[in-house]
């Protein structure tokens, strides 16, 4: 399996698929506790026309971590570094959920790397001060650290990663995501969680390439509009919060749209 290393974590990755044009190649960002086999649907499905990378974040799915970097700055540089060592020189970035931080990130921070991105599922939030806790966001997150830190955090793990599947996907699907996510060492599931209370409205209105964001649910789009310069909204169908896992095909016409207009 290839590795790469990057400020002391070692990176599991893989590079698939063949571009068939000059597009830019399609780089599959994870979730909370995911891992990139989690993108399977879409990579068999844009294989046949674009370069793909997918990785597994620093500690998380088959990736090493020295229990330092888990913030959007750190995950980023590790994703920048690894483009170069691929020589990589332009992307798509496609997040999920917990990694849409690392995805705003990437696209804010390198305009000239990232031409789009696609926001799956992920929420768009001022930053969350996990001490005081006066937003709901805050008190979202601070609940879900109290609930990990305390002498059942596994258990409190598992229930929560379970409920983030909608009840009309397939159990099998759900098992095994809930089976992969368990596999990360608690102390990292914990410090993942502070990489979701940073603020992600300021990364957002630096960004000016177009952006896809694409959700389970209805959602304030005013409010998204207003920090998002370039934004287009898509929303699945029945669907809990893993749409690329439990609704590929509407996953990927939306991206496919997303992608022949850009």
């Amino acid at each position: 399996m290839p590795y790469f290393e990057n400020d002391r974590a070692k990176l599991y990755y893989r590079v698939q698929g063949k571009r068939v044009t000059k597009a830019p190649a399609l780089l599959f960002i994870h979730g909370w506790c995911s891992n990139a086999d989690h993108w399977h649907e879409q990579i068999k499905h844009f294989s046949s026309q674009y370069k793909i990378l997918s990785l597994d974040r620093r500690g998380l799915g088959r990736s090493s971590t020295p229990g330092t970097g888990h913030t959007p700055e750190q995950h980023s540089q590790d994703i920048v570094a690894l483009l170069k060592h691929l020589k990589i020189r332009k992307v798509i970035a496609i997040g999920h959920a917990g990694g849409g931080p690392v995805t705003l990130e990437l696209t804010r921070s390198k305009p000239n790397l990232v031409k789009a991105c696609v926001m799956i599922d992920s929420g768009l939030y001022p930053s969350a001060n996990l001490k005081t806790r006066k937003s709901p966001f805050a008190q979202l997150l601070g609940g879900m650290a109290d609930r990990l830190s305390g002498p059942q955090g596994k258990k409190a793990f598992k229930g929560m990663y379970q409920g983030f599947f909608g009840p009309k996907c397939d159990k099998t699907v759900a098992s095994s995501a809930v089976a992969d996510a368990m596999k990360t060492p608690l102390e990292t599931i914990i410090a993942e969680v502070d990489v979701m209370a940073v603020n992600t409205e300021r990364m957002a209105r630096q960004i000016k390439q177009p952006v896809l964001w694409l959700t389970a649910n209805a959602v304030d789009q005013g409010y998204i509009s207003k920090n998002v310069q370039n934004v287009q909204f898509a929303q699945v169908v029945g669907s809990g919060h893993f749409p690329q896992l439990e609704v590929p095909n509407q996953t990927n016409a939306a991206i496919e749209t997303f992608l022949a207009q850009i």
